[in-house]
């Protein structure tokens, strides 16, 4: 008997809309119990646990997700092109331009490519405030250029197909350039992480996730009345006794998940309230430590980047961003945070403060444990990436 592959759109897209929006509020939990309850003494491991659900970092399992939904689209697009190709219809190319785009972005997803053109027109341009994140303006253009080209093409779906397209594009836009815009502004204005930025920032990431579960969506639709389904056939199962069986199987499944995860989520908060530190006494004027240095070298050149990563010589992670830095930029000085496993870089062509002075203004903070890295430490650690083989 031939092996029969049923897909029903409407069900994939719940089920992608779903653990998008499970990712994106366990994403805000996380990030909530990381900046508001636990204390700076919290270990490593977990730290890194927590990090692994955020959606705003890079190497997590949302970011893997997001990934695959943009590789799952190109897919998708390319099934398509090989349809349209093969039959010689007209727009196949577009089809194929649409393909190689969705490509690139779940390359970019992945490997954070548009960053490096973001930080060379910040370095240039010297943005803040709502432009403080450089690169929507290069994304801006190419996405108006995208749209003016492939506005016959998009007149020339059928209907349904092309108002699905246009709200997948409203949402992921929207997100990727309107919501991007907000939160970098809030970074602006904070001096670096905040868990307010990181709302933002988590309300960004979903809209990009929901947009391409639409897109997917309509692709999906559209090859249901399109000959793609000689290939593969869309139809839901007949409602047999046996279907029917396994629909309640599935709901009981679905109803475990999320019993599990109610039960996980209300354990993890448990424990995050037993680690809360104790409060202490403190100056309610101390803020963060770059926040300091934002508001005191304010209109100096100096530009603050948040680093993932314990900057530290023999780091094969930190070699690249070190190099990435001095390229940019002719005055480094790094502050390593290895309770959090972060790094805060501060460069500008000649930053108005010495390392002393760098320190003096950690330890007002309230940090303990910190590592500054001048310019001579930092071009060690590129240094030892030029040497790799």
């Amino acid at each position: 008997m031939p092996f029969e592959l049923h897909l029903n759109p409407r069900k994939i897209a719940l089920f992608l809309g779903i653990v998008s929006f499970y990712l994106a509020g366990q994403s805000l939990i996380n990030e909530y119990l990381l900046e508001n309850v636990l204390s700076s003494e919290t270990g490593e491991l977990a730290v890194s646990l927590l990090n692994l659900f955020s959606v705003n970092a890079e190497e997590t399992i949302p970011t893997w997700y997001a990934t695959l939904l943009l590789f799952v689209a190109a897919m998708l697009l390319a099934f398509i092109t090989l349809v349209k190709s093969r039959n010689k219809e007209p727009y196949a190319r577009y089809w194929l331009g649409l393909t190689a785009i969705f490509l690139y972005l779940s390359m970019d997803e992945g490997a954070v490519i548009h960053e490096i053109f973001s930080d060379a027109l910040q370095a240039r341009f010297d943005t803040s405030g709502y432009l403080t994140f450089a690169w929507v303006l290069l994304f801006v253009p190419l996405v108006i250029i995208i749209a003016l080209l492939y506005l016959r093409f998009l007149f020339h779906l059928p209907p349904p197909t092309r108002n699905l397209f246009i709200i997948a594009g409203l949402v992921y836009v929207g997100g990727a350039v309107v919501v991007e815009m907000v939160s970098a502004n809030r970074w602006y204005v904070d001096g670096g992480v905040t868990f307010p930025y990181l709302t933002i920032a988590t309300v960004e990431e979903l809209m990009e996730m929901l947009g391409v579960v639409v897109f997917i969506f309509a692709l999906l639709s559209y090859m249901a009345v399109t000959p793609a389904t000689a290939v593969i056939g869309f139809a839901s199962m007949p409602g047999t006794a046996v279907a029917k069986k396994h629909a309640a199987s599935w709901r009981r499944l679905a109803g475990a998940v999320v019993a599990v995860i109610v039960v996980a989520n209300l354990a993890l908060v448990s424990w995050a309230m037993a680690r809360q530190s104790e409060p202490v006494a403190s100056d309610p004027s101390a803020s963060p430590f770059y926040r300091t240095v934002s508001e005191r070298y304010a209109g100096q050149g100096v530009i603050i980047l948040g680093i993932n990563e314990v900057m530290e010589p023999g780091s094969l992670t930190a070699q690249p961003i070190a190099a990435s830095l001095l390229t940019l930029f002719d005055d480094v000085m790094v502050v390593t945070l290895p309770s959090t496993r972060s790094s805060i870089a501060f460069a500008s062509h000649d930053l108005p403060f010495d390392q002393e002075m760098l320190a003096e203004i950690v330890r007002q903070s309230g940090e303990e444990e910190f590592t500054i890295l001048d310019i001579t430490a930092v071009r060690a650690i590129a240094d030892n990436a030029a040497a790799q083989p």
